[in-house]
């Protein structure tokens, strides 16, 4: 069985390593693995997705998750979590930060961000747990960190153990942010057990 797995958010919340963490991490676990990214405007503040999808027996073939099949939704940020609900199963948990990161057609044009993103997000009948991946990586003196905050949550979702998270994270990461990324990944691992 595959399991589906998308992250989103915009340029520059280090969606694209956490990606390329997690696909590492179901190849160190032996399983099959294909990822997919869509950059969009990224440069500019805009969305990035990327697709992961993971199978501990049997054969991947697209590395793009169908519409309404994600089980899992990794958010960085609250609209781009909305945006996300309908590539997700009515059973998905959705993994969000609260902040708010409003797009160039929110604050150059005529568009407005939506009140209240999370609660919109409950209403969708999945399950959402609220992590503040950057408050906490914010916490740990580096903002940038909240992508493996995430992955530390997700991690409680997933089956591999926390060694094979820190084994790819030491793959994935410069050796001088190496510590920094592994405590933003354990602070993400708390973080879900009090949600």
């Amino acid at each position: 069985m595959i399991t589906n797995i998308l992250l989103t958010g915009v340029g520059g919340q280090g969606i694209i390593t956490a990606s390329k963490v997690l696909a590492e991490v179901a190849l160190l676990a032996g399983w099959q693995v294909k990822k997919s990214e869509v950059h969009g405007m990224s440069q500019r503040g805009g969305n990035v997705e990327s697709h992961v999808r993971i199978a501990e027996h049997g054969p991947v073939y697209s590395p793009l998750i169908p519409a309404g099949q994600a089980d899992l939704l990794v958010a960085f940020e609250a609209l781009e979590a909305l945006r996300g609900v309908p590539m997700t199963r009515p059973n998905a948990v959705i993994l969000v930060d609260d902040r708010e990161i409003p797009p160039l057609s929110v604050t150059a044009g005529p568009f407005t961000y939506p009140e209240k993103p999370v609660e919109l997000l409950q209403q969708t009948g999945r399950r959402v747990v609220l992590i503040p991946s950057f408050e906490l990586a914010r916490s740990l003196g580096e903002h940038r960190a909240a992508n493996m905050v995430m992955l530390g949550a997700a991690s409680r979702l997933l089956p591999f153990a926390p060694q094979v998270w820190h084994d790819a994270i030491r793959r994935a990461v410069k050796p001088s942010t190496l510590e920094l990324n592994r405590r933003a990944f354990d602070s993400g691992f708390a973080a879900f057990e009090s949600r």
